[in-house]
């Protein structure tokens, strides 16, 4: 099973987005993907998640609050903790025979950030939580808050690959650079690098500036970087409506160059190659 972090300092930089595509890809394939939102906001459960159901209270029955609650539970027997994680796990079939696990995020997550990191169980939270999941599942993508939290800092424990989304500018470069130094901190800390960590320019425009600061990525971060970027076009707003179904339908060039960077990026992520 293979763990895939989407982690970035900045929101905006198409972090949900690409974790997004990444996992409608791979489903595609054919792999058993599993999309845990780490992210309290909770986009990439509501959109990739259609049909949730809702308490008297107005939260979510089901999702990452709930594990949580029972994993600082002291004395939760083993066999309750994986009966917890499995009816916490959404299905989506998005197309027939082809879909993803989700395990959907909201709010409610915000109260438990602090205990987690009290109770001292970030570092083996999500190698706890994925070996619970569905057996049969290949790839766990996490999509983190564009902040550090105590889920973003279980998800750095627990990852075997790293994918930063980084937008062309002054900013980005900074978040990508206050990321990278707390990744080193993490993997002196864990004790083992990573199987690759990927440093994926999106959102391009075709401005000065964009390109400016792209090539100051390419000679700051050449080792890292993704071999293909992603420019800003209206077709990733509906290749995420779609979802899986967007690989399997009629293509114009602008997607058919979106689908051929999503390509790149996932083979890259699966074949572990590049830097860790």
């Amino acid at each position: 099973m293979l763990k895939v972090c989407f982690l970035s300092m900045k929101g905006g930089t198409g972090k949900t987005t690409l974790s997004l595509l990444f996992s409608y890809w791979a489903a595609n394939r054919g792999l058993k993907v599993a999309l845990m939102d780490m992210d309290p906001q909770g986009n990439a459960t509501i959109a990739c998640a259609e049909h949730l159901a809702f308490n008297e209270e107005g939260l979510l029955k089901l999702g990452m609050p709930y594990i949580i609650r029972e994993f600082l539970t002291p004395g939760a027997s083993s066999e309750r903790l994986k009966e917890t994680v499995q009816s916490n796990v959404l299905w989506v079939e998005q197309v027939k025979g082809k879909g993803l696990w989700v395990v959907p995020n909201f709010l409610e997550t915000h109260k438990y950030d602090l205990h987690l990191a009290a109770n001292h169980v970030v570092p083996v939270f999500v190698r706890e939580v994925t070996s619970l999941l569905p057996e049969e599942i290949d790839v766990v993508v996490m999509d983190c808050p564009p902040y550090l939290s105590s889920l973003s800092y279980a998800a750095l424990f627990g990852a075997d690959a790293i994918v930063i989304p980084a937008e062309t500018s002054k900013f980005g470069i900074v978040g990508v650079e206050l990321l990278l130094t707390v990744v080193e901190d993490v993997i002196r800390k864990r004790g083992n690098p990573y199987h690759n960590i990927i440093i994926q320019p999106n959102r391009i425009r075709n401005t000065k500036a964009s390109l400016f600061y792209l090539e100051a990525m390419r000679e700051r971060y050449a080792e890292f970087l993704a071999d293909s970027y992603f420019k800003e076009t209206v077709e990733i707003p509906r290749m995420l409506r779609e979802g899986i179904l967007s690989f399997n339908v009629g293509s114009s060039t602008v997607r058919r160059n979106v689908i051929e960077s999503i390509e790149s990026l996932g083979n890259r992520i699966l074949n572990g190659e590049g830097k860790n």
